[in-house]
């Protein structure tokens, strides 16, 4: 019986290989369904077909993995050029995380370049100035920046000083005006500032009441200002719009 078999197997065998070489071609097809079409036809033993069968998923295995190989040797390129763009993303993220760590620096430039540009507003000079010696005490630009701090300080305090100064000579100008309004001193030209755009309740308490009104109008009789043609002394006559001062002119003596 051992016999038979053997003599069995090895029927197979030949017969199977003989198959084979019998065209390079054909051997190079070897697959489970070739394998499939000789099993059908009781050429394999069974311990034949399991060797068989092996042999055929190391085959494609190797396929398999040479096919894997030659798709990442497709890969490595792109995979390469990604590598390197990562790379720059990185050096370019380290250069801003550098700036970041030194904000000093970038703010030191930004309050020397608002400080000697002439046409920055003395509010907006010391707003940053100030910023800069509050947020770093101990930089080697402090000394500079209180420098700044105090230049536009004493310039905001000379503006503040001006515009006192301004308004105490407006307010001395319109004193004056008054008393010589009150005194009947004014030629027409001063008559016409002193009331433009003046409320008929102020008119009242510089000028008293009217000698005469109408429905738009008022005049005030007397010796008001001078005629500049006779060099007589007339009254005014006052045109309002609404209850405001429109027009001033020459009225009767």
């Amino acid at each position: 019986m051992k016999s038979h078999l053997s003599l069995s197997v090895l029927w197979s065998s030949g017969l199977f290989f003989l198959i084979i070489m019998a065209g390079h071609a054909e051997a190079s097809q070897l697959s489970h369904e070739r394998l499939a079409f000789f099993d059908k036809r009781g050429y394999f033993t069974p311990a034949f077909k399991a060797a068989i069968h092996e042999l055929v998923e190391t085959k494609d295995a190797i396929i398999q993995a040479k096919e894997e190989e030659k798709k990442l040797r497709g890969q490595l390129p792109d995979l390469q050029k990604r590598s390197s763009d990562d790379e720059a993303k990185v050096t370019s993220l380290e250069q801003e995380l550098a700036q970041y760590d030194h904000p000093e620096e970038k703010d030191f430039t930004t309050l020397q370049a608002r400080m000697n540009d002439t046409t920055a507003k003395p509010q907006e000079q010391i707003v940053l100035a100030q910023a800069y010696v509050w947020a770093y005490p101990t930089n080697p630009h402090q000394a500079q920046a209180q420098q700044y701090l105090q230049q536009v300080q004493k310039k905001l305090a000379d503006q503040q000083q001006a515009e006192k100064e301004a308004e105490a000579a407006r307010e001395a100008a319109h004193a004056k005006l008054v008393q010589r309004a009150q005194a009947k001193d004014l030629n027409l030209a001063e008559w016409k500032d002193f009331l433009r755009d003046m409320s008929q309740e102020d008119l009242l308490k510089y000028l008293g009441p009217p000698s005469f009104h109408g429905n738009d109008y008022w005049t005030y009789t007397g010796a008001w200002t001078t005629d500049p043609m006779t060099g007589e002394k007339v009254g005014l006559r006052i045109d309002f719009n609404g209850s405001r001062v429109l027009s001033v002119v020459q009225g009767p003596q």
